[in-house]
């Protein structure tokens, strides 16, 4: 089985490296150089070992529920946290309260039958590795399962708002959709077989609402045309040194296009900051 760790090992292009161009090369640069790994275990990836491997949590995870004479959760420090530590080495701690409240998301994806048709058989966490003209590249794919006769790419999702409009505009300005692009053309370089993409959106808050999103060809064809067009500048960076950040010199300022589509009265109504001149 390839761990985590075994996968930030290979050295290789990946999505998530390759979004930080849409900001500018100097902060792809950076935040190679700069890469932070951390033991902590976030909210999102405890919600994802729950739903998609439930058999490695008690293997994995330790669940801190020391409390108060107060009932409160005690704090992480002193003697009683520090035999917590020793007895659970090698495992990934946590509060109580962060395990209910991924339980609790878990168990509102796994009740929903859109859902467990994907989650019901198949592979969690999975590596894909594979080579294209720019050089090594890799990904690490949620879940795959087979559903009608096709293998399926599943993604999971935490959302503020799992609603289309809401979540369209948090994968737009995440990058969702290049990395959508970017594991379904990995798939197809590297087993020859075009997957069919779905990605499971839960709201982050309850009652955790999820809507089961199938991705478009044409949502892929506009992640494909965005990372190739990162490669792209990749490439150039990488055969002329240079790494930019995102303006050269003096750039002319200019407000948002939505401000342009207001009318009078719509721009009036939009009120003055404090400390603005009247």
């Amino acid at each position: 089985m390839t761990t985590e760790s075994d996968y930030r090992a290979v050295k290789a292009i990946n999505i998530s490296s390759l979004k930080y161009l849409r900001h500018s090369p100097s902060m792809y640069q950076y935040r190679l150089q700069h890469a932070q790994e951390s033991d902590s275990m976030g909210f999102g990836t405890l919600a994802h070992l729950l739903t998609l491997e439930p058999h490695r949590f008690e293997r994995d995870v330790a669940v801190w529920t020391s409390r108060t004479e107060a009932g409160a959760m005690s704090p992480r420090r002193g003697k009683a946290w520090d035999a917590f530590v020793a007895e659970h080495a090698g495992k990934t701690l946590v509060t109580e309260n962060e395990y209910l409240d991924a339980s609790a998301l878990s168990a509102a994806v796994r009740a929903t039958p859109a859902a467990m048709r994907y989650l019901v058989d198949g592979a969690a966490e999975v590596p894909l590795y594979w080579e294209w003209p720019v050089g090594p590249c890799k990904g690490r794919l949620d879940f795959v399962t087979r559903v009608d006769g096709k293998t399926v790419v599943v993604g999971l999702k935490t959302s503020r708002d799992c609603r289309p409009i809401p979540f369209g505009s948090q994968a737009f300005k995440l990058g969702y959709h290049l990395q959508w692009a970017w594991y379904h053309d990995g798939y197809e370089t590297a087993h020859g077989e075009f997957p069919r993409m779905v990605e499971i959106v839960v709201d982050s808050s309850e009652p955790h609402h999820v809507v089961v999103y199938d991705i478009p060809d044409e949502v892929l064809e506009y992640g494909r045309q965005e990372y190739q067009a990162l490669l792209e500048t990749l490439q150039h960076c990488r055969e002329t040194g240079e790494w930019p950040g995102p303006a050269r010199g003096e750039v002319t300022f200019t407000l948002p296009t939505w401000v342009w589509r207001q009318d009078e009265n719509d721009i009036t109504s939009l009120g003055l900051e404090e400390g603005d001149d009247e």
